[in-house]
């Protein structure tokens, strides 16, 4: 009998360390919502939150990880990733990936970790790529390094590494193929095979490669942004079929971070400037939001949408309405703001420390 019974303790023990789907799918507060807004959170107390907007009752649920799972995140978030019943939160002092249900914000699995310190995250099939930070120990030597790493969502276990020609942050899959914002560049990987087929460098060689979109035409748009004064950030367009440079446009508007977003029509592009680092000085700095356009890649001579301490930038696809926050130095809640095309305020709605992404369903 004893051992019938520690046959059954040990088939228990095994099936709960497996997954957390079932429990988050059963139980629990079932969200809707419009937008789901990341709150980076401050650096030093670790404070990342997420965030729900309900634009029919035009009200913000706050701090609903902690609601659903009974703890913290304990970390900052640099992105988000939604994918069907899935929300992927890259946790980046955490050097952890953790995926919650998109509509109880339950936890589906334990968090991902070992990887490196993840930044971004894009889908394919059954599978993530996310972006990976080389990670380095207290004496500074690399314990992992930089890569994007696949994650299977049936399994939620990493199953490959692909590597990267430099530092990456955005990611975006087309077809099959992943971009991978890259160094000062773009890495180009064929998926299924997960073979890199080529590296196309800027000519920012200062700059940083950062974010990613697709216009209407087809083409991949990479951002790269510098905290150099003596040189100017920029665009890079990319033709998927020839992967071949269409066009590199110059601006001195570009943010560091490089946040952009293409309009429903996709024909804009919006991003964001700032004549400063966002950083809770008095007063805030300047910050505006521009757009470019994809054919005759022309910026418009007059911001869009001014404000100041603007940190993160986000559009709604079927609505068109562009969403940013000012981050009050990092320290307190932010304020959500929320805009038509014209520069017109729409709402003006707290949120929480930090607002940085904005996703929406």
């Amino acid at each position: 009998m004893k051992k019938y019974f520690f046959y059954f303790l040990l088939i228990l023990i095994l099936v709960s360390c497996h997954d957390k789907s079932d429990d988050s799918s059963s139980s629990g507060t079932t969200y809707s919502y419009t937008c789901l807004v990341v709150n980076q959170g401050n650096y030093s107390e670790s404070n990342g939150s997420i965030s729900l907007y309900n634009s029919s009752t035009g009200t913000v649920t706050q701090e609903v990880f902690t609601t659903a799972n009974g703890y913290k995140l304990g970390s900052i978030i640099e992105s988000a990733t939604l994918h069907g019943n899935l929300i992927l939160l890259m946790c980046e002092n955490e050097d952890k990936v953790v995926i919650i249900n998109s509509s109880t914000m339950k936890e589906v699995c334990d968090p991902i970790t070992g990887i490196g310190i993840p930044r971004w995250a894009a889908v394919y099939g059954n599978y993530a790529y996310v972006s990976c930070w080389k990670k380095t120990t207290s004496s500074g030597a690399v314990s992992v390094a930089q890569h994007i790493a696949k994650i299977d969502l049936s399994t939620f276990k990493v199953v490959g590494s692909l590597a990267t020609t430099g530092q990456p942050e955005g990611v975006l899959v087309k077809g099959d193929t992943l971009y991978a914002a890259s160094g000062s560049g773009l890495d180009v990987y064929k998926l299924l095979a997960d073979t890199l087929i080529t590296h196309i460098n800027s000519q920012f060689t200062d700059g940083v490669a950062k974010q990613l979109v697709v216009d209407k035409n087809g083409y991949v748009w990479l951002s790269l942004g510098s905290y150099s004064t003596t040189s100017t950030a920029g665009f890079m367009c990319v033709n998927p079929a020839t992967l071949s440079i269409k066009t590199q446009k110059s601006t001195s508007l570009l943010t560091y971070e490089g946040d952009m977003v293409t309009s429903p029509a996709k024909d804009k592009i919006y991003f964001l400037y700032s004549n400063g680092t966002v950083s809770g000085t008095t007063p805030d700095a300047t910050t505006a939001i521009y757009s470019l356009d994809v054919d005759s890649y022309q910026v418009s001579s007059s911001p869009v949408i001014s404000g100041s301490g603007f940190y993160g930038l986000g559009l709604d696809p079927s609505t068109g309405k562009i969403y940013t926050a000012n981050v009050n130095g990092f320290i307190t809640n932010s304020m959500m703001y929320i805009y038509d095309t014209g520069g017109n305020k729409l709402s003006s709605l707290m949120t929480g420390v930090a607002s940085c992404r904005f996703v929406f369903k």
